[in-house]
Formats: C-alpha cells, structure tokens, sequence
C-alpha cells in the first residue's frame, strides 16, 4: 500500500463509492473493455481457477464473464461489499478473499490473475508479484490493468498530492524480473472535461479516489484556491482530469 494510505482508508473510500463507481469509471470502463479483448486472444476464453484482484463493483468480472468461462473465481477486495456482487458465471464456484491482497494467502492452483484499476494502490508491485508467480500455475497468464505516471497530472500539479506511479519501462521490468513473460504492455492517455473544478472532486469521489494521504484535509481557503488555480488550466471543452492507464499481459 501507499506509504501515506492505509489500507483501512482506501478500504473505507471504496466502500462508500460502490454504489456510484460504475456510472462514474469511464476510463476503468474502457480499460476493462481492452483488457479482456487482449487477454482473449492471448490467453484464451476457459481458465480452470481464476483470481481476480480489487474486484471492486464487479466492472470487470461482468466484462470477464461475457467473453471467458471460469470452474473457480476467487474474488479479492478490500471490503466485503463485493460479496453482494452478481454472480454473472452462473456454472463457476465463487470464493470470496477479504482483505489486502499483499499478506492474503494463496492456493498454488491459480491459472489465471486478473486485475482492473487497481494495482496502483499497491507500490512497490515486486513482492505482490513474485507471490502471484509462485501461487500459479506453470502457463497461466498475469493481466492486469494500472495507471501511469501521469495519472491524474492536474492534480498532482495543484495539491502535490498523488500515488506513486510506474512508467512503462518500469512496470516492465518490474513484472519480468519476477520470472513473468511479457506478452503485452501497452499504455495510453485520455482526457476527460468538466465543467467546474468542483465537478472533478465529485468525479474523483465517485470512483473512490480522493487523491490524498491519510493526513489531508480540504480547508475552505485551500479548496478556493484550488479551484482558481484549476480554472487557469481551463480549454474551450472544459477543465481537463488525465488518466493514464496501462496495461500488461504476461505468462508462467
């Protein structure tokens, strides 16, 4: 986790952005729409067992589950709302894995780890993955989707506040001194507008991130003069928020 984010904080943000995330997670939306398309042709459409981290509302199990067909899902999260979820494989057996995926046991039998928007909470990723390496199989595929370095620039740029992001090469290297073969690492950057800064903060709450440390507090002065400052970076289309997501897929 986040130096400056505990996992009970991240655990409470998600938790109350669950009824809101999907109408909100654009970009994890289309994130989710590229990585199973990319997974199907790399790594097939039938898995035996099945992990899937920071499954959150559900996005991309239900993406998942229109294209690919799973014996086993285990469903990881930080919060036991993901217990609620749809069960969109009727014929699969579910288990449920409450907690931080870091310290959570694992069966050696997975086949398949997947994972949208959500390893970026998770820095640094080397000890996560060579965990996800030795609970494998010999051939399952890694496909995960995170963000980069410039996730979220605008508000880094006015607040200092933000994650601790990989660049490409970084993620790269990272995942393939493991022991993991890279198939796929692809990254891209979109810009989403709004019409007032406020409109960014709610965007953000919605998806469950707030962008700051356990210690940050708005205060009415600060809030003001972020919203003046973030007018200044206005266009004709709006007031701009960058996501830059990444994607990777690998095998055993």
């Amino acid at each position: 986790m986040p130096k400056n984010v505990s996992a009970q904080h991240i655990a409470q943000r998600f938790a109350k952005a669950y009824d809101s995330y999907r109408g909100a997670a654009l970009v994890q939306a289309q994130m989710a729409d590229k990585l199973v398309a990319q997974l199907v042709g790399y790594g097939g459409t039938h898995y035996d067992t099945v992990l899937e981290i920071g499954c959150g509302s559900g996005l991309l199990s239900e993406k998942f589950a229109h294209h690919c067909t799973a014996n086993t899902l285990i469903l990881n999260d930080l919060y036991e709302h993901i217990t609620d979820n749809p069960r969109y494989m009727a014929q699969a057996d579910y288990h449920y894995l409450i907690g931080d995926i870091s310290t959570q046991p694992l069966l050696d039998t997975v086949d398949l780890v997947l994972s949208g928007a959500s390893l970026q909470w998770i820095y640094p990723l080397d000890n996560l993955i060579n965990k996800l390496y030795h609970s494998s199989r010999q051939g399952a595929i890694l496909a995960f989707s995170t963000f980069g370095v410039n996730n979220l620039s605008e508000i880094r740029q006015l607040t200092g506040q933000g994650l601790s992001y990989y660049t490409k090469d970084t993620l790269t290297e990272c995942v393939a001194a493991q022991g993991w073969q890279i198939e796929l690492v692809d990254e891209w950057q979109q810009v989403l507008y709004f019409e007032h800064p406020m409109a960014v903060l709610r965007h953000l709450k919605a998806t469950g991130v707030t962008a700051t440390g356990d210690g940050f507090h708005w205060t009415r002065a600060a809030l003001e003069e972020f919203y003046q400052a973030y007018q200044s970076l206005s266009t004709e289309q709006g007031v701009p928020l960058t996501y830059h997501p990444m994607m990777v897929i690998a095998r055993k």
